[in-house]
């Protein structure tokens, strides 16, 4: 079971030197931070956010198998829309305003993961009573076929493994 709404329980994890004080200090002043994590031993780099359920209540968001660079590009475009239109994405929906010509889609992040990818958020959430909500930023290949389509270029499905369930109907466009 995940929380829906930040509860009044949450405390802000004590922190355990000078980089966790600087990185609290960046979700209390911008409202969300973003990590990246680089690949290694053939598993791909991520890159995920903190702090966008404490200060938005919406989950939190992870990008696999990006550059760290332009994967934080797409991480702050949707965090500027969720801030800026209070529009929170929706799992399993079409979304074409992070990027000119790319088409990402959300997919929420099942538990298991959480202990593997989002070691940072599950730090900074300790204090809450249940999991966080996250979703995964998916991403097509060149031809913008998602991995869950036939037709979808095998090379990338090392580089984006699916932290989540595929949707079990049609692509739809929010």
């Amino acid at each position: 079971m995940f929380l829906e709404e930040m509860p009044a329980k949450f405390r802000y994890p004590a922190p355990e030197d000078a980089e966790d004080e600087a990185l609290l200090g960046d979700i209390q002043r911008k409202g969300w931070h973003h990590f990246a994590v680089a690949g290694g031993d053939g598993q791909p780099g991520y890159t995920f956010s903190v702090g966008h359920f404490l200060n938005l209540n919406h989950p939190e968001l992870i990008v696999v198998g990006l550059k760290d660079a332009l994967a934080s590009r797409l991480l702050d475009s949707a965090a500027v829309r969720i801030r800026g239109l209070n529009k929170p994405y929706q799992p399993y929906r079409l979304y074409s305003d992070i990027a000119d010509g790319l088409e990402v889609m959300f997919l929420p992040v099942a538990f298991p993961h959480y202990k593997e990818y989002l070691g940072f958020a599950n730090w900074f959430y300790q204090s809450l009573p249940a999991p966080y909500p996250a979703l995964q930023m998916v991403w097509p290949d060149p031809k913008g076929v998602f991995p869950w389509q036939p037709g979808y270029d095998v090379r990338f499905r090392r580089a984006q493994p699916l932290l989540g369930a595929p949707p079990a109907t049609p692509l739809t466009r929010p």
